[in-house]
């Protein structure tokens, strides 16, 4: 069967749609949770710090604000890879929850945050390089999610010893009791799969562009 490349950058994002089977849709979602709470932690802390002029957010508010980005990106669900980078889309909504945050906070201090400004991507603050390294990271570990899904799982297992968890190949033969030969022809396929994934044009979007 032809491997089928992911629609979206974050191929998970699609089985979010899947309420119909819940074990899997809840699962996804609490994945999706563990991968992309960190860049909404940095994103909120970095639109936050612009809004305010404050270094140090408080916890307490950053997380309310990654909350409700989720609570909104649940309810809408209405991310399409099609019309924009996934990066780009949370930053919309974290951007709007941050000066919502801060009308009800300070509301004299930012009456001039209208809705253009929230609104409009090209007038949110810039990202950060902490927040470019933290959803890189993300997308990284979201890419192994969708070679993990794509191979079977003995041949997943050879690529997490050798590559993930750098132990020498001689020992990961020795460990599974299979060759050498089979350990390094392993490897090299998963890692045209693994390119094979990456080169799908929402992946290189999301990274460089």
């Amino acid at each position: 069967m032809a491997y089928q490349l992911p629609e979206t950058p974050v191929s998970l994002l699609l089985r979010l749609r899947e309420e119909d089977t819940q074990a899997v849709w809840q699962v996804s979602w609490k994945r999706f949770l563990e991968l992309y709470h960190g860049p909404l932690i940095a994103m909120a802390s970095g639109i936050y710090r612009h809004h305010t002029g404050e270094s140090v957010p408080p916890q307490g508010i950053l997380e309310d604000v990654v909350a409700q980005v989720v609570a909104e990106f649940f309810k809408r669900n209405q991310y399409d890879a099609t019309r924009g980078r996934l990066r780009t889309y949370l930053r919309v909504l974290t951007n709007a929850r941050v000066v919502d945050l801060l009308r009800k906070q300070r509301p004299l201090d930012h009456l001039s945050l209208d809705d253009t400004e929230v609104c409009i991507p090209e007038a949110i603050p810039r990202e950060t390089p902490e927040e470019a390294r933290t959803f890189q990271q993300s997308l990284l570990a979201t890419l192994i999610e969708d070679l993990r899904e794509t191979i079977p799982m003995r041949q997943f297992q050879i690529f997490e010893m050798v590559k993930l968890h750098e132990m020498p190949p001689g020992r990961v033969a020795q460990e599974l009791g299979v060759s050498r030969g089979v350990v390094d022809n392993t490897v090299y396929k998963v890692m045209q799969r693994l390119r094979e994934i990456a080169s799908a044009p929402e992946y290189q979007g999301e990274y460089y562009l």
